[in-house]
């Protein structure tokens, strides 16, 4: 039973520091109770003893049990499978440290515009935001989307092929921050393959992607460096929050230092510490950025910590739901057949581990295939799906912040739809929505009913079966 699960993880901690579960609470175990509830309770237990001690600063925490920041990085490094992990203030500053410390670590003696950084051209805003902050707005080139909203890999490989020719960028100096936007996962072995053919680094931007998996590993453990994001739309809420996560002893000794770390607090991070010879390069030759989590935030983020494998099943399961749903919606409504107009993007590889707690839907005309051009209706879809509370929006909006359009920080040829013609038509109606923890299969159900009777009003009907006209009198008749 699930619930069971639930209570059995949050109390495998043994230092955890949180409220009692009563026997009621036991009969009681809805999603909403264990996926919810009981992490809040917990989590404000944590916050009130972090007051009531006086350790709202990680530093301050003098009780093991009261370093929720130390606990999180430890519980997450683990979970992923990497040596180092570091609470930071938010997962967009968790790229900009992470790129700023392979700058540091492996090209001491190269300029910021030696380096070419590869990201998606599909993705949060924060990626090329936190690609900039780092230094790198003249040598960030973006790379197409496919259909299945990946970074295209065989753009990738023509981009670094090019870059080689030109004799600008050479091999060896090279980083792709990897985003994988709403959790889709590329072809990890061919991405790794290319990583080592031409001498990439790869940065892992898991604000999405925690908890996922490809080929049994879990995201995360791929790159030199991987970032999270616990902001609030995330599998784990903190308000805003990340972390980032590393095996190499210099680069956690750069993003310690870099987080607000002085003296000797370096110390107390302990296993999370590197080798003091490691941290005694970087001490006194770092800027402090001061972007460390509050030991409130983390007080918060432990107990959800807890339950995030049964996060990511209950996720999982209202997706397979609404799909299984809104098809069975789609052909009663629309008739026999008409699945096939609304299409879910999942995951290409079946050797991806989901984790499903957002869903994307590509409109699709009557015979199954995708239109070139966006559905003159499907402004007024959005606007009726909308009314009825479901907050599906489109990607191809240019105040979308997932759009590259928006991002006019860029260098204004890299953020045209003549310079990335994949992207913009692989985004051309699809829409997007976020699930939480307390979805239910019936609001699945409603969503499914919602789905296929706004898509017939506004996209089918009007698309590709208007009613027909009914002739008026004939005049002088």
């Amino acid at each position: 039973m699930l619930g069971e699960k639930v209570v059995s993880t949050c109390q495998s901690d043994a230092t955890n520091v949180s409220t009692d579960v009563s026997s009621s609470d036991a009969e009681d175990m809805t999603p909403q109770r264990q996926l919810v509830d009981i992490p809040i309770e917990q989590g404000m237990s944590n916050l009130r003893k972090v007051l009531e001690k006086d350790c709202a600063n990680r530093y301050q925490a003098k009780e093991a049990g009261l370093n929720f920041n130390l606990r999180s990085e430890k519980y997450l490094a683990k979970y992923v499978g990497m040596k180092y992990a570091l609470c930071l203030n938010s997962g967009g500053i968790a790229i900009t440290l992470g790129l700023e410390g392979l700058k540091r670590v492996f090209f001491p003696d190269d300029t910021n515009d030696d380096i070419r950084v590869y990201s998606n051209a599909f993705t949060f805003n924060a990626v090329p935001s936190a690609c900039v902050n780092a230094g790198f707005r003249n040598t960030l080139h973006l790379v197409e989307t496919n259909a299945e909203l990946e970074i295209d890999l065989a753009h990738l490989e023509q981009c670094i092929q090019e870059d080689l020719r030109s004799g600008k960028f050479s091999r060896g100096k090279m980083i792709l921050v990897l985003s994988y936007m709403r959790a889709k996962v590329p072809d990890m072995h061919r991405v790794l393959e290319l990583c080592k053919e031409y001498e990439v680094l790869l940065l892992e931007d898991c604000a999405h992607a925690y908890g996922c998996s490809y080929d049994g590993q879990m995201c995360g453990s791929f790159g030199v460096i991987s970032t999270m994001s616990f902001q609030a739309a995330k599998l784990v809420n903190t308000g805003d929050g990340g972390m980032i996560l590393t095996n190499n002893d210099e680069l956690q000794a750069f993003f310690i230092f870099s987080a607000g770390s002085y003296e000797d607090l370096w110390k107390k991070h302990n296993e999370m510490a590197p080798p003091e010879e490691v941290a005694l390069k970087f001490k006194f030759t770092t800027v402090n950025k001061s972007v460390r989590l509050t030991n409130i935030q983390a007080a918060l983020l432990h107990p959800q910590l807890m339950v995030i494998n049964d996060r990511v099943k209950y996720f999982n399961s209202l997706y397979a739901h609404l799909v299984a749903c809104t098809g069975k919606r789609l052909e009663e409504t629309c008739g026999e057949g008409a699945r096939k107009c609304i299409f879910f993007i999942g995951q290409a590889n079946e050797l991806v581990g989901p984790v499903n707690d957002s869903l994307q839907v590509r409109l699709m005309q009557p015979d199954g295939t995708a239109s070139q051009k966006e559905f003159p209706g499907l402004d007024d879809f959005l606007a009726a799906i909308q009314a009825r509370k479901c907050a599906l929006t489109k990607f191809s909006d240019p105040s979308n912040a997932r759009n590259y359009m928006s991002w006019q920080f860029l260098k204004a040829g890299q953020i045209m739809p003549d310079a990335l013609p994949l992207t913009t038509g692989n985004l051309c109606n699809v829409c997007d929505v976020r699930l939480r923890c307390e979805d239910t299969e019936l609001k699945m159900e409603k969503w499914a009913v919602d789905l296929a009777e706004c898509y017939r009003d506004h996209i089918w009907q009007r698309e590709f079966h208007p009613p027909l006209r009914v002739a008026g009198p004939i005049a002088g008749a």
